[in-house]
């Protein structure tokens, strides 16, 4: 790595730029492992300029992409899960709030009105939910399904958003855990006689979102253009030529860590609530993620090779581990491997002299630390990306989710190295 690249060491970024405003879309739906809007605030008015196209190719719940449109920035987001593509959708996309009210009575009026037992049915749908928690559930969809033709489609999209929010709060999963768990806690709860009131919780979040709307887009008019696609960053170039989009002018983004989170185990009781994908079709995604711990079979008697000496190094002390660490070693070269994919099709849509700036963090496998930005700054590198500046932001209290009897997948620190295109 080049001496001359400056690292400013423990970069606080939460004290560095202005701070969101708390009454913001930036929450308008809960979402596992979000990056700080102020990361991609400096980064974004640091290397790019107003009216630029930026792009991330992870958008998880949109935050790069409602950074740039508050910095005039044009945006486009892609992400393999529909959940993430819906939410940042809707919290980049202003409309009438006034006019908006008045359709949502009409859903309101619509729930009370709903006598169906619910449809809906999916792998062990009465472990998740009660029958009480079932019928609120099922009100609330066919309501929002019923007045669909009379509901803007900026609202029925928002009113989607505001009832998949609400889903984990109603189930009988701990929602303090990232992944989709009945802790000792939550039946405790149940136990004692607790059910959940869907209908309550999204009545309740309806007007706290549209007062987030709201103060995003009425106080601060947002004049550029910001789109969301469903599709895989391996095929990155393809999505872009598909929707006709060129002129990329910086990428922002911070890909998935190593089997640090299961996203789609994460938000498959929304997915299937909302029909955004079936059981298979989730099972099928998982698989095509960045850091999926599905693998094809392979000779586990051999570490794997690549052409990265630090990877190598790392891959053969994952192996030595043990007979878990063997396999795991391919599912850190599979990692790396599909990265490099993703730089390969960043370096096919972004200009010479434009910026990529990426978010990571050090990930632990098996007792041993990958050094996951260098293995990345090398493998960018050999894609014609040149380092030209290395951040350290300090982490605390972030814990991607918790097993049943501890934390996991901690990451202490997050590098942000910015590349230039050569």
């Amino acid at each position: 790595m080049d001496s001359a690249i400056s690292i400013i060491d423990n970069m606080n970024f939460r004290a560095k730029d202005k701070k969101p405003n708390a009454i913001s879309t930036h929450t308008i739906h809960p979402y596992t492992a979000k990056m700080i809007p102020q990361i991609s605030q400096y980064l974004i008015k640091t290397f790019s300029q107003e009216n630029d196209w930026v792009l991330d190719p992870f958008c998880g719940s949109g935050t790069t992409l409602l950074e740039a449109n508050l910095l005039r920035r044009n945006a486009i987001g892609i992400d393999i899960n529909p959940l993430s593509v819906l939410i940042s959708k809707v919290k980049t996309t202003p409309f009438n709030v006034e006019r908006a009210k008045s359709q949502i009575e009409n859903v309101f009026v619509e729930i009370d009105k709903i006598t169906e037992k619910c449809s809906i049915d999916f792998p062990n749908i009465n472990y998740w939910f009660s029958e009480q928690a079932k019928d609120g559930l099922n009100r609330i969809k066919l309501a929002i399904e019923n007045q669909r033709d009379y509901l803007d489609k900026e609202v029925y999209n928002f009113l989607l958003v505001c009832f998949s929010s609400i889903i984990r709060k109603s189930s009988n999963a701990d929602p303090y855990m990232a992944k989709t768990y009945r802790s000792k806690g939550v039946l405790k709860k149940i136990a004692s006689g607790w059910t959940a009131t869907p209908i309550q919780y999204f009545k309740e979040i309806v007007f706290k979102n549209l007062e987030k709307i709201s103060s995003t887009f009425n106080n601060q008019p947002i004049k550029c253009s910001s789109q969301a696609f469903h599709g895989d960053a391996k095929e990155l170039s393809f999505i872009l030529d598909e929707n006709k989009t060129k002129n990329i002018g910086l990428v922002v983004t911070s890909p998935p860590y190593i089997n640090a989170q299961d996203y789609f185990r994460s938000y498959k009781l929304e997915l299937w609530w909302l029909g955004l994908a079936t059981p298979a079709q989730v099972h099928e995604l998982n698989k095509r993620t960045i850091g999926t711990e599905y693998l094809s079979k392979h000779n586990y008697e051999e570490t794997p090779q690549t052409e990265c000496p630090l990877l190598n190094e790392t891959l053969f002390k994952i192996w030595l581990k043990n007979k878990k660490g063997r396999q795991k070693s391919y599912l850190v070269a599979n990692y790396f491997e599909g990265m490099n994919n993703i730089f390969e099709q960043i370096k096919n849509v972004l200009p010479h002299d434009k910026y990529l700036c990426l978010i990571t963090g050090n990930n632990t496998i098996c007792e041993t630390e990958v050094p996951t930005y260098q293995i990345l700054a090398s493998l960018a590198e050999k894609n014609d990306f040149q380092i030209v500046k290395l951040f350290k932001d300090k982490i605390k209290f972030r814990v991607l989710f918790k097993k049943r009897n501890h934390n996991g997948g901690v990451i202490n620190e997050e590098w942000i190295t910015v590349f230039k295109r050569k």
